[in-house]
């Protein structure tokens, strides 16, 4: 039984039912067909059933409680029954609470103290009785509820039914200090037709006075809620993987130096360069030994804020892991837990390049951190798993993004972070010692400033149809993360000699694809942005099109999701249960592709009808810069060969005017130029300054004017 006390009396009258029916139903029960009685009216009270299960009762009680949940779930049949089950339970949960830990179902059909409603109660809907909440513009937030005294590692835990067809709310939770905390939000299970299951996760970092839990909907359009339900959970026994766990070991003093990086990262808000120091250590798996270098990983510092921070990792020349020598281990919610598990597999399915993700669990110095989702990085052994010769892995540097944020992170100041964003490939050094990868690096460097300045047909550039494909799984998944410009890897296919995508990031963040069922529809001209057009610009081709409609047609289809389902769903059963040992909220159906697919097909007719997507002319903060300069999206310089003469060749990507007033071989020592050098601020197309020189010079010393600083830049010497 749980750490709580049941009284005796509930508990005994609980034992003396079962015993009674277990024998009876036993036999009827093995030949039940539940399926389409859990697709109506009480999949959320067998969600709730469930959850109590996973939370409240120790492994001594398993088998006891999976025939009790199964006799259950017969009975609710009745509707004469449900009302007494349910006081039951809510009698064993709230008895069973400890540490101001709690399940609590709302009857929205009369008023609470405790939950605040805000005069939202409608007749228009409902699913349970009389009343659902309704929320829109004119009365924007409902179902507030507020924690209080809450302990680090408790997790908090909200579900409510949501109706389809009508908007969709924003499931907030805010603290003491008015700060938005980092929710995982899942939608993807279906309750009932017309109604989805929305739940709403935080495990807490640290201790809270309080946090309030909103819902808030600034659209005319209503949004419709019923069935609410709040949990807060006790914190939970980090898991462990029985042969596939890893023990990190590292010195002492390195453990002590990784803390303190991690800790100038929570107060920058951004995991930034500087952040990203290597550590020489160890990892041990299956009883061997492996070197490794290690560093902390992500961007955001969701990455970093709970116990189970993020890590690269590097296996050193000669070893391997799982087959390969650079990964990354990472709390299972920045990618979704299951979700990118699954279209992993999908992907490699489909012969998508895709990099291998797991789940295994690790420890640092003897410390349990708990389960991790195992993905692994780009390099060769990505591609030659698909049966490609070695070929260079090329992405957008997005450095200066990140030097923007982790710096001003509060300015909504817009830099050309793509314009300014160099194409590099991944294991640099290898590629440029290698003659054949170098010359495929520069003819994939080629094509890819093609798709970002939009200047030739995309069938010249990509294989169409194999990301026609990957479109259509992105959209049956709802896939939007790696839709972002510095989400997008690619890699030149040799033998084709067009670029391919790699399926990476397959997910959506919390809020991303709320609305569009298929990213490629448009009821309207639809205007973007250039950011976004990147990735938009796709469906205004008509070959690309063409190839789309008909992959959204196969994936979609009850017979492709299927296959999926039966292929999957075991393992993805099994896994769901191995996660909730440590993450007991979680929640997985694999049958949200399903509903997902039933959208599709729906509105697979409408593509023939769509607009054109067209892209907007950026508008760039240059009036609101202050005296910042960053050098990620500043002036570029590098030397180049034309003939017999060398040429200095720059850009400007600052949003102000900049002067280049000197150069040299130290930093200290300054040659001025014979002529004044001025680049204007950034603007649209291919501007840039090119001046001859006799030689080449490692600094170059700039003056942006809205700045009193001398700006030093490095330069890279051509051979």
């Amino acid at each position: 039984m749980t750490r709580g006390f049941i009284s005796g009396i509930y508990f005994s009258t609980f034992l003396k039912f079962t015993t009674i029916i277990i024998n009876y139903y036993d036999y009827k029960l093995k030949h039940l067909s539940i399926i389409s009685f859990l697709k109506h009216d009480y999949l959320h009270f067998h969600q709730n059933i469930r959850v109590f299960y996973n939370v409240f009762f120790l492994s001594t009680f398993k088998v006891l409680i999976k025939k009790i949940i199964s006799i259950i779930l017969f009975f609710m049949k009745f509707k004469e029954i449900i009302e007494s089950l349910k006081a039951v339970f809510i009698v064993l949960i709230i008895t069973s609470c400890e540490n101001n830990t709690f399940t609590k179902v709302f009857d929205l059909e009369k008023k609470n103290s405790n939950i605040v409603i805000n005069n939202n109660r409608s007749t228009d809907y409902s699913k349970s009785g009389k009343y659902s909440i309704k929320i829109l513009k004119k009365n924007p937030f409902g179902l507030s509820y507020t924690f209080k005294n809450l302990k680090k590692g408790q997790q908090i835990f909200v579900s409510v039914l949501e109706k389809t067809n009508f908007s969709k709310g924003r499931f907030k939770l805010v603290d003491q200090d008015k700060k938005f905390l980092s929710v995982t939000l899942n939608r993807d299970l279906t309750a009932d037709e017309g109604w989805d299951l929305v739940t709403v996760s935080y495990l807490l970092k640290k201790d809270y006075n309080s946090i309030k839990f909103y819902i808030y909907n600034p659209k005319e359009k209503p949004a419709y809620y019923d069935n609410l339900k709040i949990s807060l959970i006790p914190e939970s026994k980090k898991g462990k993987i029985p042969n596939e766990h890893i023990d990190i070991h590292l010195k002492a003093k390195d453990l002590k130096k990784l803390k303190k990086l991690r800790e100038e990262a929570l107060k920058c808000g951004v995991i930034g360069e500087a952040q990203k120091k290597y550590f020489k250590g160890k990892i041990t798996y299956r009883d061997k030994t492996i070197p490794i270098k290690i560093r902390l990983k992500g961007d955001w510092i969701d990455h970093l804020e709970s116990n189970k921070w993020s890590f690269r990792i590097i296996i050193d020349e000669g070893f391997d892991f799982k087959g390969i020598r650079k990964f990354s281990i990472q709390h299972p919610t920045t990618r979704s837990f299951l979700k990118e598990w699954l279209f992993h597999k999908i992907f490699k399915d489909e012969n998508i390049v895709t990099p291998k993700y797991e789940f295994i669990s690790a420890s640092i110095n003897n410390e349990n951190l708990g389960i991790y989702a195992f993905e692994e990085h780009f390099d060769e052994k990505l591609i030659s798993a698909y049966g490609y010769t070695n070929t260079p892995i090329l992405k957008f540097n997005e450095k200066g993004l990140w030097e923007v944020r982790k710096q001003n992170s509060k300015s909504k100041v817009s830099y050309p972070f793509l314009a300014a964003a160099e194409i590099i490939p991944f294991n640099q050094k290898k590629i440029y010692e290698s003659n054949i990868l170098k010359e495929l690096f520069a003819k994939g460097k080629t094509k890819m400033e093609k798709y970002r300045l939009f200047k030739e047909p995309l069938e010249n550039i990509f294989d169409i149809k194999k990301t026609a494909l990957m479109y259509a799984l992105n959209d049956l998944g709802k896939i939007r993360h790696s839709n972002h410009w510095h989400n997008q890897r690619l890699f030149l296919n040799p033998i084709t000699n067009k670029l391919e995508f790699i399926a990476y990031d397959c997910y959506s963040g919390i809020y991303e694809g709320l609305e569009d069922v298929l990213y490629g529809y448009s009821q309207s001209n639809t205007r973007c942005n250039y950011w976004k057009f990147l990735t938009k610009q796709f469906f205004n081709n008509k070959k690309f099109m063409v190839l789309y409609k008909d992959y959204l047609q196969k994936v979609s289809s009850q017979n492709y999701v299927n296959q999926i389902i039966k292929k999957y769903k075991h393992e993805t059963d099994s896994l769901a249960d191995l996660i909730n040992n440590e993450f007991r909220y979680y929640q997985f159906d694999i049958n949200y592709i399903n509903h997902n697919a039933k959208k599709i097909r729906h509105l697979i007719p409408e593509i023939d009808t769509n607009f054109k997507f067209t892209c907007l002319e950026p508008s760039y903060g240059y009036d609101l810069i202050n005296n910042n300069y960053f050098s990620n999206v500043g002036l570029k310089a590098k030397f180049q060969m034309k003939d017999t003469a060398l040429f200095l060749t720059m850009r400007n990507f600052h949003l102000d005017n900049v002067s280049v007033i000197g150069y040299g071989n130290s930093k200290k020592k300054m040659k001025r130029f014979e002529s004044k050098i001025m680049l204007e601020a950034f603007k649209k197309g291919n501007y840039f300054k090119e001046i001859e020189v006799e030689n080449q010079f490692k600094y170059l010393f700039i003056k942006p004017h809205n700045t009193d600083r001398t700006i030093i830049i490095r330069l890279e010497k051509i051979l």
